[in-house]
């Protein structure tokens, strides 16, 4: 049995993974919109935060001064999590000069985000690649050792940064460079009820996924493994909530 597991920060969830995630590896965190993923995502940085890790969070979906917004509810300390602000700029109607992420831009923590409206540029555009944000990547993990990264999303990755026919080539590209970073990272990944399995789950070492179900009482969510490398792990689909301080798993 694996002894050295990394923690997720939610200790029902660590049960299901039999005593947390194998370090170094890129695991799937899928499920449909409002199902918890970012939420469950960044309790894992937290953990990693107040173990006095170094962890970074890759925001391809909505802009760090809204996270931060979104995060106070649960009163976690996120100020020490670096955060790097991927959002493709959205493109005028009049030409502008179109700059690809430059291997130079640096994350900066929470704390120092503002509250301000992120507003696209007057005269440059902002682009992203996945070709880019991987070299960007690879030169910030070699300068800062993060030893945990979440990205969410790999949904916006692939919509937003790739192009329809490249688009298959280069998730395996992408998955192939987390794998050899061996900083262990988790990506978000939205799901529909007529999707297929998508390409990151063939690629990545595990899979979380969690659901959301409507009925006459409200929303109900759960939360299953669906593969897990390496690893022995909880077969039963369990029931969790999102409570004022985060996802609590109901792991029996």
């Amino acid at each position: 049995m694996i002894t050295n597991k990394q923690s997720t920060g939610i200790r029902g969830l660590d049960k299901m993974l039999h005593g947390g995630l194998v370090p170094g590896r890129a695991y799937i965190v899928s499920g449909p919109p409002g199902s918890g993923k970012t939420i469950l995502s960044s309790q894992f940085l937290v953990d990693g935060v107040e173990g006095g890790e170094r962890v970074l969070f890759v925001a391809l979906e909505e802009p760090p001064n809204e996270l931060k917004y979104n995060f106070r509810v649960f009163g976690w300390p996120i100020d020490g999590i670096e955060v790097l602000d991927a959002n493709s700029d959205i493109r005028r109607f009049e030409p502008t000069p179109i700059l690809e992420i430059s291997t130079e831009e640096e994350p900066v923590r929470f704390s120092l985000i503002r509250d301000d409206i992120r507003k696209t540029p007057d005269v440059e555009s902002h682009e992203v690649s996945v070709h880019s944000l991987q070299q960007l990547l690879k030169s910030l993990f070699i300068k800062r050792g993060y030893s945990r990264v979440v990205i969410d999303s790999m949904t916006a990755l692939r919509y937003f940064c790739m192009k329809d026919f490249e688009e298959n080539i280069s998730t395996q590209s992408f998955m192939r460079f987390l794998a050899e970073s061996k900083v262990t990272t988790l990506l978000t990944v939205e799901t529909t009820e007529a999707m297929e399995m998508a390409p990151e789950a063939f690629l990545a070492r595990g899979e979380i996924r969690l659901y959301k179900v409507r009925d006459e009482s409200g929303i109900k969510r759960f939360i299953s493994i669906e593969k897990y490398k390496g690893s022995t792990h909880d077969e039963s689909i369990r029931p969790f909530d999102i409570t004022p301080k985060g996802i609590v798993v109901h792991a029996g």
